[in-house]
Formats: C-alpha cells, sequence, structure tokens
C-alpha cells in the first residue's frame, strides 16, 4: 500500500469518517475512497486539494512530505555539528541500537 493510501486512511479515521461518507463530502461515488486507499486509483492534483480540504490536512501530509520535512531538518542540524559533535552523536545511536 502506498504512503498516500494509509494516510489517507489515518486523517479519514481522525476524522471519524467512513470511505462512504467522505466521498458523498466530496460528490465522488462511493468506491472512489476505497479505490484510493486501496492504492487500485490515485487522485488527480485536484483531487488531492479536496481530499487535503476535508480532512484538514496539507497535501503534503497526505502525500507523506511532512515526515520528509522533519527528516530534512534533522539531517541539517547534524550536518550543521562539528565533526567530533558528529561523531559523538553517531556513537551515541550505535550504543543504543540493539
Amino acid at each position: 500500500m502506498s504512503e498516500f493510501a494509509e494516510n489517507l486512511k489515518k486523517y479519514r479515521k481522525q476524522k471519524n469518517y467512513t470511505q462512504v461518507e467522505l466521498a458523498e463530502k466530496l460528490n465522488y461515488g462511493y468506491t472512489a475512497v476505497g479505490n484510493y486507499e486501496s492504492g487500485r486509483n490515485e487522485p488527480s492534483f485536484d483531487d488531492l486539494i479536496s481530499l487535503s480540504y476535508a480532512l484538514d490536512v496539507t497535501p503534503n501530509d497526505l502525500l507523506g512530505f511532512s515526515a520528509m520535512e522533519e527528516d530534512n531538518k534533522l539531517l541539517f542540524s547534524f550536518k550543521s555539528l562539528q565533526p567530533k559533535h558528529q561523531k559523538i552523536i553517531l556513537d551515541m545511536i550505535d550504543a543504543l541500537q540493539p
């Protein structure tokens, strides 16, 4: 299942919508949301925007880019450290991993 499909399902459930309720809210056929969540279909750009408005999230949230933005912030912070501090962090990560 795609990250979009998983995120759509997660945010739909957070709003307590059934697939049919969300589809009706957007004037879609009753199977449209189910097809998105199963990965059978992908939304057009306009449908992605409509879904994000209906669920009160950003298109990036639905596509999974929000997590990537956090990863990029972390990576940028790490790279801005002095090499000796980077090594300390990498050593700590190694020590914490099973």
